[in-house]
C-alpha cells in the first residue's frame, strides 16, 4: 500500500529541482563563455603589443602603426577586415600608450553580451536591490612589451 501513495513523489521532486538545475547550467555556460572571451581578448592584445614592439623604429609609434595594432587586436589582422575576435569588440575599445621610454602598453575594455541578454542583468538588480550596474561583465585586458632594440 505504501508504494501507491508515493507514486508521484519523484515527479514533484523533479519539478522542484528543475529550475535550480537549469539556473546552474546557464550560469556555468555564461561564465565559460566569459572566460573564453577574456582569453581571446587577452591574446589579441598581446599580439598587438608584440606587433608594436617589433615595428617601432627608435621607440616611436606612428599613427599608422597604432591603427595597425588596433586592427590586429580587434580583427586579428592589420588590414582590419573580417569579423572581430569576439562579438562587439571595436577599435575604439583599444587604447595604446607608452610606459616609460622603452615600453608600450595595449589595453582593451570589452562589455560582454550575455546569453540571456538583459534578463540576467535584471535578475542581478532584483537580487541586489537595484544596486547592480547595467553592465556587470566588463572584461579588461592589457599587455606591456618592451621595444625591440
Amino acid at each position: 500500500m505504501r508504494i501507491i501513495k508515493q507514486k508521484g513523489s519523484s515527479t514533484v521532486e523533479f519539478a522542484i529541482m528543475l529550475p535550480l538545475l537549469l539556473l546552474l547550467v546557464v550560469m556555468v555556460s555564461e561564465f565559460g563563455i566569459m572566460f573564453y572571451r577574456l582569453n581571446a581578448v587577452t591574446k589579441s592584445v598581446q599580439n598587438a603589443a608584440r606587433y608594436l614592439s617589433d615595428v617601432s623604429v627608435n621607440n616611436a609609434n606612428t599613427t599608422t602603426d597604432q591603427a595597425n595594432a588596433q586592427n590586429l587586436a580587434v580583427y586579428g589582422n592589420i588590414a582590419g577586415t573580417g569579423s572581430p575576435v569576439v562579438p562587439n569588440l571595436a577599435v575604439a575599445n583599444i587604447a595604446i600608450s607608452s610606459v616609460g621610454s622603452q615600453h608600450v602598453q595595449v589595453a582593451a575594455s570589452y562589455n560582454a553580451n550575455l546569453i540571456l541578454g538583459n534578463t540576467l542583468n535584471a535578475l542581478m538588480r532584483l537580487a541586489l536591490g537595484g544596486s547592480a550596474p547595467t553592465n556587470f561583465m566588463t572584461l579588461q585586458a592589457s599587455s606591456v612589451m618592451r621595444f625591440a632594440q
